[in-house]
C-alpha cells in the first residue's frame, strides 16, 4: 500500500523544513509533496532544499492544494499534513497510516490541548484537523465544490458517514502548530482569520447536507 506525504503550504517558512524532513525520515511514507499555496516567503524553496516534492497550486485554499497534490500522485492512501506543525514525532504518522492499513478509511490526528481539554475534543467537538490518513477512494469521492479552502476538513467528515466509512480519531501527544496570532503580526488579525476559519468549517457540515439534497434531486431529474 503506498503511502504519499501531502503538506499544503501558505507562508510556512519557519516550519515547513522540520516538517518535510519528519516526513522524509518515517518508513511509513513513499512521497513527500509540499503544495505551495501562492506564498509570498521562500516556504517553496525550503521545503524542495529539505528534500520534498514541490508543486504549485494554481489558486490559493487549504482543499485545493490537497486536490493539487493528490493529482501528483497515484498512492493508495493520502497522509495530509499541516506545514506549521511544531512537536510532530514519527510516531504521529505511523500511527495515521497504520490505521488505515489496519481497515480505517481515514484517520485523524488531533492536537495535544492536555489532559482536561483533549477528552473534549476528541468526544464531543466536530474533529477538524489537518492531520489525516486518507485512502484513496474516500478523497475522489469529494464532489468538487466541496473541495473548497478550509471547508474541506467537515466535508471529508460528512462524506465518511455518508459512505459508512471506518473513522479513527485520536489525540498526538506533543503536537501543537504555530498559531494564527504567532504567524500575523498583528495578532488581532490572527485571532479574527482563526476563528473565521472555524465557523467556516462549523458551517460546512450544514452546507453540505444541503448540496447533497440537491444533488440527488437533480440526479432524480435527469434520471426521470
Amino acid at each position: 500500500m503506498k503511502v504519499a506525504a501531502i503538506i499544503p503550504a501558505y507562508n510556512e517558512v519557519r516550519t515547513i523544513e522540520e516538517v518535510v524532513q519528519l516526513a522524509l525520515s518515517c518508513s511509513c511514507i513513499d512521497d513527500v509533496i509540499v503544495v505551495d499555496s501562492v506564498s509570498t516567503d521562500e516556504t517553496a524553496a525550503v521545503a524542495a532544499e529539505a528534500g520534498a516534492r514541490v508543486v504549485s497550486a494554481a489558486i490559493a485554499g487549504k482543499g485545493e492544494a490537497m486536490s493539487a497534490g493528490a493529482a501528483q500522485t497515484e498512492a493508495d492512501v493520502l497522509l495530509f499534513l499541516d506545514g506549521d506543525l511544531i512537536g510532530l514525532q514519527e510516531e504521529h504518522l505511523d500511527r495515521l497510516v497504520r490505521a488505515v492499513e489496519q481497515g480505517a478509511d481515514m484517520s485523524c490526528g488531533l492536537f495535544d490541548r492536555g489532559p482536561f481539554f483533549n477528552p473534549i475534543f476528541l468526544k464531543f467537538l466536530p474533529i477538524l484537523t489537518g492531520e489525516r490518513a486518507v485512502r484513496r477512494h474516500l478523497f475522489d469521492s469529494l464532489h468538487d465544490e466541496d473541495a473548497h479552502g478550509y471547508k474541506i476538513e467537515a466535508a471529508l467528515n460528512s462524506r465518511c458517514g455518508e459512505l459508512g466509512c471506518k473513522r479513527v480519531a485520536f489525540v498526538c501527544p506533543g503536537l501543537w502548530h504555530l498559531t494564527k496570532e504567532k504567524k500575523y503580526r498583528n495578532p488581532v488579525a490572527g485571532f479574527i482569520l482563526k476563528n473565521a476559519m472555524l465557523v467556516t468549517a462549523a458551517r460546512e457540515y450544514l452546507s453540505y447536507q444541503v448540496r447533497r439534497r440537491s444533488r440527488r434531486r437533480a440526479a432524480a431529474r435527469a434520471g426521470s
